[in-house]
């Protein structure tokens, strides 16, 4: 129906505030307004809010896709299980359409939230690799703080039924297929996929939604933020480490999105990564295939935990 150009935020509960702003500032983002009910934390860019807390009983509630236009907003209102266009009731204003997808997710597709003024990260110097050396007469001396959290890159979801997922997810958004997951013991099953967002000849991530069928278990499987580069990811590692998080897995590079990653849990087990140097891709890319026993391989680093 319309292509929507990136993800804006996830939608979490929790019961303690207090609680949640502590461990997503050790995480890297800083408070952007907060209710008695509701918490909103920023990232480095522009975005207005990344991570959305409402009071309540641990769980997952949903996301939001940036639209591009009020004109897509309106033509996804006109759709049999979407709300008409609202106002947003958050910092930065804005419009959103609301639906629910077929596990009882509440999706948003948002436009015209005011955005932030982006902040600089201070003091990255480049890298010197064999060959190219970029960084001369200056040295390396960084000290462990909070990464440097710039945006959402991706969400993960466990659905019932993938084909049915996908088949509401990909025509609504107009998402691009990156990567095929099928079963291993029937290739002409799919049961996941990598999603990507389709704006052209634009360059995006390799992915901005994965589903993966685990029926009897919807839910989010995890909520990915990108970083400054592999030194702010290390760096934030070590601060989580310190400040006695718990981690999950990492670090390590993925194969699909090659992304560099490192995984943490809040404090009522839901996880957050840290993710940097991922791949980037248009829609004249070449779609891959793998099957769900390596879609959790990595290139180097820590095996994920059930691989182990």
């Amino acid at each position: 129906m319309v292509n929507v150009t990136d993800i804006s935020y996830v939608r979490l509960r929790a019961p303690d505030l207090d609680k949640m702003e502590a461990f997503l500032s050790d995480f890297g983002m800083k408070r952007a307004h907060r209710t008695g009910t509701r918490l909103y934390m920023h990232g480095t860019g522009s975005d207005r809010y990344l991570h959305v807390t409402e009071l309540g009983e641990p769980g997952f509630v949903g996301f939001a896709f940036n639209a591009g236009s009020l004109e897509d907003l309106e033509e996804l209102a006109r759709m049999e299980d979407s709300s008409d266009i609202e106002e947003i009731d958050a910092p930065g204003g804005g419009h959103r359409v609301v639906m629910t997808d077929p596990d009882g997710f509440q999706i948003e597709v948002v436009y015209g939230i005011e955005p932030r003024s982006p902040a600089t990260v201070e003091g990255r110097l480049p890298y010197n690799i064999r060959s190219t050396y970029r960084r001369r007469g200056e040295f390396v001396r960084y000290e462990k703080a909070p990464s440097s959290v710039k945006r959402l890159g991706h969400v993960v979801i466990f659905v019932s039924d993938f084909p049915r997922s996908r088949d509401w997810y990909q025509p609504r958004f107009g998402f691009l297929i990156s990567d095929d997951i099928v079963a291993d013991d029937q290739p002409d099953k799919p049961v996941s996929a990598f999603f990507r967002c389709n704006k052209g000849d634009e360059f995006v991530d390799h992915h901005t939604l994965l589903t993966v069928e685990r029926p009897g278990m919807a839910g989010l499987n995890h909520c990915a933020f990108e970083v400054e580069d592999f030194d702010d990811l290390q760096l934030g590692h070590d601060y989580l480490v310190d400040n006695n998080h718990l981690h999950f897995w990492g670090i390590g590079r993925h194969v699909q999105g090659s992304q560099i990653f490192d995984y943490w849990q809040d404090p009522w087990g839901r996880t957050h990564e840290h993710w940097t140097d991922g791949d980037q891709l248009n829609a004249n890319s070449p779609r891959g295939r793998t099957t769900a026993a390596h879609v959790l391989d990595v290139q180097w680093g820590q095996r994920h935990p059930m691989n182990r």
